[in-house]
């Protein structure tokens, strides 16, 4: 990973003297406990007409957390100190030994690079790849800059700091909403988002297509979505414990053979790639399914207690006011065989699909809910006219066992906020298109 000159934000943290005093906490044999330290900053550039410039924005906390068994204990405070880390302790315990020494706590101020100009060089971008599609259209555009730099300490381990790095924007038109991340905002990035908001105005007209169930090929962008619902959030050990034993779902069958998905958080974009995640686990490169069978479901420290079938590794934060969950990161699909000429034959009389803006998986009853703002048809072999917004609705094992055949480029695609449980995290996906057959599209 990447590091930048200058002091590092954690520099001087009394790692050792924290670990000691967390210690005294997690006192009991089986109990999980760390200290999540983090420090937050944001720049924002909001459309022309608010006229308020440039915005930026700085924060730090940390929190403390205590599992024991089944009961998980989280205190949080928004300033870094030994008083706030004290507190936090004591607030977890319930009570400290008398010779508890508070630790003092004097990190270097916060002042990392941010990319002030590339903010504001984005918006020139963005036009210039729109008039390279012959469009113009109003739209008011919204950019922001993310960077978190954080450090988990443990009572018997610290690992290295971490640190993400990316961009995000909202893009507002007289015909809906869109929006999305991506690694950096360049020529690449304004080219992207210039396509898919050329396509939304081509088809803001278009009349939705008759139910049924034909044929869809899946753009890259549009699989990471319908992957990220289908396979992610159902192999992600608490939703699965809803339904019994998260275990059980190891060596079941839910796709084609063909079908390999793997998180491996060490090969997101640069910038945003992790080595451990928010519990200071190492991260590893977790087969989800292989031949279409699941391997490794995604789980958390607490998940994992006490079994000898799943790994940690997969648990990350919200922010310091959120437990960590079991939560995806870096999604991939192993590519196929098919050229794109192949796969839009196999989508003959269907649907081409560029674009899911969202969807939601139920973990009960496995349904999944996707919702596409426009499609094209495909005739010979071809898209061709426009489709106005619909539903897509199955379930996971339908959704999965429906894959038809795979492209043989993956593409990085589908950088978006995920906000399970109401907690937004970034979350990011390298993928080739798919054919999907037997999803029913609902006008």
């Amino acid at each position: 990973m990447a590091r930048e000159s200058g002091t590092p934000p954690f520099a001087g943290l009394p790692a050792a003297a924290i670990a000691r005093a967390l210690a005294a906490v997690a006192d009991g044999p089986d109990d999980l406990a760390e200290v999540y330290f983090e420090r937050r900053a944001e720049l924002e550039l909001p459309p022309p007409e608010a006229r308020v410039g440039l915005r930026e924005r700085f924060e730090e906390g940390l929190a403390v957390r205590l599992v024991r068994g089944r009961r998980a204990w989280s205190a949080a405070r928004d300033r870094i100190g030994g008083r706030e880390l004290a507190d936090a302790l004591r607030q977890v315990a319930r009570a400290l030994p008398p010779a508890f020494a508070e630790p003092e706590l004097a990190l270097p101020p916060y002042a990392p690079e941010l990319p002030r100009a590339e903010l504001a060089a984005f918006p020139g971008e963005l036009e210039r790849a729109l008039r390279r599609h012959l469009a113009a259209f109003p739209f008011r555009l919204t950019m922001r800059w993310h960077r978190r730099d954080l450090q988990v300490v443990g009572p018997r381990w610290v690992p290295d700091p971490e640190r993400e790095r990316f961009a995000s924007f909202e893009v507002e038109l007289p015909w809906g909403r869109t929006g999305g991340l991506a690694p950096r905002l360049d020529a690449d990035a304004a080219a992207r988002l210039a396509r898919a908001l050329v396509t939304r105005f081509r088809a803001r007209d278009a009349p939705p297509p008759a139910a049924g169930r034909p044929p869809l090929l899946l753009s890259p962008e549009a699989a990471a979505v319908v992957l990220h619902e289908g396979v992610a959030h159902a192999l992600e050990a608490d939703l699965l414990a809803l339904g019994g034993r998260a275990e059980a779902a190891i060596g079941r069958a839910l796709g084609p053979a063909a079908l390999d998905v793997l998180d491996d958080p060490r090969r997101a974009p640069e910038g945003a790639e992790r080595a451990s995640d928010d519990e200071g686990v190492p991260v590893e490169r977790r087969w989800l399914l292989r031949a279409g069978r699941v391997e490794q479901p995604l789980a958390d420290r607490r998940a994992a207690a006490g079994s000898e079938a799943l790994a940690a590794g997969a648990g990350f934060r919200a922010g310091r006011h959120a437990p960590p969950r079991p939560r995806t990161y870096h999604l991939e699909l192993t590519p196929g065989e098919e050229t794109a000429e192949r796969l839009f034959a196999l989508a003959e009389g269907g649907l081409w699909v560029g674009e899911v803006d969202a969807g939601r998986l139920d973990p009960r009853s496995g349904e999944v809910r996707l919702h596409v703002p426009c499609a094209r048809r495909i005739r010979g072999g071809a898209p061709t006219e426009a489709v106005g917004p619909f539903t897509l609705a199955t379930r996971v094992a339908e959704l999965l066992g429906g894959i038809v055949a795979i492209g043989r480029q993956a593409e990085a695609a589908g950088a978006g906020w995920c906000a399970k449980a109401n907690e937004r995290r970034p979350v990011w996906a390298t993928v080739p298109a798919l054919v999907v057959a037997g999803l029913e599209v609902r006008p």
